[in-house]
């Protein structure tokens, strides 16, 4: 007897090869994505529509299990009480950018109480944490803050959260990077936020880091 496990990696392969945006598509039915504008971007603009957002512009990990923000079909909730109202098979968290100018190790320290709300509440799901999203190479190269360097240390952190069992780490940066590093200038008109017809090709990338257990 096939474990229900094995038939859904099997009728995911099927439709992938015969079918792939529905395939794709609906295994996001039951995702929650947690994030800032980078998160809104993929909400407004992606292809990924049943999946539930909690994103807000300027989010931060300082924040997030306080700020009430408004959730398609839901209403205006905050995190703990999305958890509670709704089950969810996967969880993805892209926060940091915004936390830049705070200590590195502070940052991710707040990410472990994050993690722990949202394992408590949906200890079924599969978390995916996801690396920050490089800048372009004129913010890069001249702000103090906000550039590669320091969001390669941030993200460094926090894939160490990743166990490779129920939490992993994911690194958007492999899609759009140029050959130094640096956000394509192709993607961004900003130097911090991919055009809204990316967020289709981040949508596709995310589907290719799929887990079915």
């Amino acid at each position: 007897m096939y474990s229900n496990a094995y038939v859904w990696s099997r009728v995911l392969s099927y439709l992938e090869q015969h079918s792939p945006a529905i395939a794709i598509a609906s295994y996001f039915d039951d995702a929650l994505f947690i994030g800032d504008s980078r998160t809104v971007g993929i909400a407004e603009y992606g292809s990924l529509k049943n999946a539930t957002y909690f994103a807000d512009v300027g989010l931060n990990v300082y924040v997030a299990q306080t700020k009430a923000i408004a959730v398609k079909n839901v209403g205006t909730v905050t995190l703990p009480q999305l958890l509670s109202q709704k089950t969810f098979g996967k969880v993805y968290i892209m926060l940091g950018i915004n936390e830049l100018g705070n200590d590195l190790d502070d940052i991710t320290a707040k990410f472990s109480p994050l993690i722990d709300t949202v394992r408590a509440a949906q200890p079924n799901a599969i978390i995916f944490v996801e690396a920050n999203l490089h800048v372009g190479p004129s913010r890069s190269s001249t702000d103090a803050t906000f550039n590669n360097p320091r969001i390669d240390k941030l993200n460094e952190k926090l894939a160490a959260l990743a166990d490779g069992k129920t939490i992993f780490y994911i690194d958007i940066n492999e899609l759009f990077d140029d050959e130094n590093g640096n956000l394509r200038a192709d993607a961004s008109g900003d130097s911090t936020h991919v055009y809204a017809k990316y967020d289709l090709d981040w949508c596709d990338w995310l589907c290719t880091k799929a887990i079915v257990r």
